[in-house]
């Protein structure tokens, strides 16, 4: 015991000892006995410094005037996020939905086919690590019928996998969504384009296997708790849901509102990936959006190979370059979403709504990061 002590006080006093970079070096080399007995003794850990941790914005010259006047032209209703230069500018609820229900700044909304993007970024996180490979048949996680080798991840991430869905899930929240796509998927013709949400159910599953955790939680891991979030989970009961905002349908030719019932979104949700299903606030999403197109994540080979789609490809849900802007949208059970941002993730927009009459959500928030970009630059 004494022994032990001894050598102890003599590693304190050679830390004490050593001045400058000579101490920094002894106490950072992780391997040294001087690393070990000084975080033993001092109690400290090694953490991972979130990309952000405030809801708080900072200073911003974005003209609200003109930002709001956008808004209003769309009639818009929901919550607006704005990211410039890195930094959270701008987060604030507009309008009012048919119940006038009452929203903050970190009001949630369900993000349908927008979960997307992270579903292709953990994909991508997982191809940089050498854990899954674009080209590997699904077979070699999943069988299914007359599926040959052709059809890939790659496939399933671009939407070209001739896998498709046309028999409608139960209205109950289903916690196993991909036995469900398992037993009702077809395959048609592969290489041709079709969005069908078994898709990225099947990726879902496939990001499980490879990293060896469940998508939950390597979705958290990976891309929630790296970018600082705070108001970002999964919509896994009733209960979850009923905290959210609620979402509703115009008719235009009655030019009337409905509530969208719990059934039809819980079909809807089971149709893509049941409980797995995100939900986020505009902030949070843009702290996200900013975080897997930054060069601390995959960095810019991994984006461009997968986890960002290439100008003209069609519709998948995932970032797609738009000439120098990265765009993003979905619509989901009277949910409408929509995210504009520079290339290089640092300034950007995102709109989150639960009731649109009309007008496109993609184009308002293309014009506010341009009305963004100029008070940037």
């Amino acid at each position: 015991m004494k022994y032990k002590a001894g050598r102890i006080v003599a590693v304190l006093l050679v830390l004490l000892i050593i001045v400058g970079g000579g101490a920094v070096a002894a106490i950072y080399q992780k391997n040294s006995l001087a690393h070990v007995y000084f975080h033993k003794l001092t109690d400290k850990t090694e953490k991972t410094t979130p990309m952000a941790t405030t809801d708080k914005t900072a200073s911003s010259t974005i003209d609200e005037t003109k930002l709001k006047a956008q808004l209003k032209r769309l009639q818009f209703v929901g919550n607006v996020a704005v990211i410039q230069d890195g930094k959270l500018v701008y987060q604030q609820p507009y309008g009012q939905d048919p119940q006038k229900n009452t929203k903050t700044a970190t009001t949630e909304y369900q993000i349908g086919a927008l979960q997307n993007t992270l579903t292709a970024a953990a994909v991508m996180q997982l191809v940089k690590d050498g854990k899954l490979d674009l080209t590997t048949p699904v077979s070699k996680y999943y069988l299914l019928d007359n599926a040959d080798a052709s059809v890939t991840v790659g496939s399933l991430l671009e939407m070209t996998s001739g896998l498709t869905l046309d028999v409608l899930p139960a209205s109950e929240l289903n916690k196993d969504v991909i036995a469900w796509n398992l037993a009702n998927a077809t395959v048609t013709t592969t290489g041709q384009y079709n969005f069908q949400t078994v898709n990225y159910a099947l990726l879902s599953g496939i990001i499980a296997q490879a990293s060896g955790v469940s998508y939950q939680k390597f979705i958290k891991d990976t891309l929630l708790q790296p970018a600082g979030v705070k108001h970002t989970g999964f919509v896994t009961s009733a209960a979850v849901q009923s905290k959210l905002a609620p979402s509703f349908t115009y008719d235009k030719a009655s030019d009337s509102a409905s509530a969208v019932t719990q059934d039809t979104l819980f079909q809807t949700m089971n149709d893509q990936l049941g409980s797995k299903q995100l939900y986020t606030t505009a902030s949070d999403m843009a702290l996200l959006t900013h975080y897997i197109t930054s060069s601390s994540f995959v960095g810019e080979k991994y984006m461009h190979q997968g986890a960002i789609a290439k100008a003209g490809t069609a519709y998948t849900g995932r970032l797609t370059i738009d000439g120098s802007r990265l765009v993003s949208r979905a619509d989901f059970a009277g949910y409408h979403n929509a995210l504009a941002f520079t290339e290089d993730g640092k300034t950007g927009v995102v709109l989150l709504s639960n009731y649109k009459k009309d007008g496109s959500l993609s184009d308002t928030a293309k014009a506010i990061l341009k009305l963004v970009q100029k008070t940037t630059n």
